[in-house]
């Protein structure tokens, strides 16, 4: 009988992508102040063997962000910034194998790393602590995995402008909450 490692690859490669979603109020605390963010983008190998590559989406995600208010800062800009404040977009992927030939599995994960500094000893700094995070994952023909990417991508900078606008929302008064 024929078996296909394309469903346990996929959940051992995507399934941390969901579990470690963070979108809280705590989380979305940590975005205030930090003036905007430096956008990365890392495709895997796999990924680019399909075509699904950083040129593809990283003037969309920054329009989207723009139009979004949130502020795009170049590596210089990110640098200068205390936080070093930078959304890392994460695309990986896993090819189907025998019973699931042409399939393709991926997940999409933004993160936002910046700078930490340790409450027990101050004089221990972290340069990329991960303080916001959410992915999505999901399977298609490996001809539509580029376009399912690429949706996925602008669905989770959506949810990232949403958290930002949260994080930098005023009450009623004009004050910042």
């Amino acid at each position: 009988m024929k078996r296909s490692v394309f469903p346990g690859l996929a959940v051992a490669l995507l399934l941390p992508a969901l579990a470690e979603g963070q979108d809280t109020e705590w989380n979305r605390y940590t975005l205030e102040d930090l003036g905007g963010v430096h956008v990365r983008f890392e495709i895997d190998d796999v990924c680019q063997g399909a075509g699904i590559t950083a040129a593809l989406y990283e003037a969309d995600a920054s329009l989207k962000l723009i139009e979004s208010e949130v502020g795009v800062l170049t590596m210089q800009e990110m640098l200068a910034n205390p936080a070093m404040p930078e959304l890392r977009i994460d695309v990986a992927c896993a090819e189907g194998s025998e019973g699931a030939s042409g399939a393709m599995a991926w997940s999409v994960a933004l993160r936002v790393q910046q700078s930490a500094q340790m409450l027990r000893d101050t004089q221990i700094t972290l340069p990329e602590a991960v303080t916001w995070f959410h992915g999505e994952l999901g399977a298609t023909s490996a001809g539509g995995a580029a376009d399912a990417v690429g949706s996925a991508v602008m669905r989770q900078i959506d949810l990232f402008a949403a958290a930002w606008a949260a994080a930098h929302a005023t009450d009623a008064g004009g004050a910042d909450r």
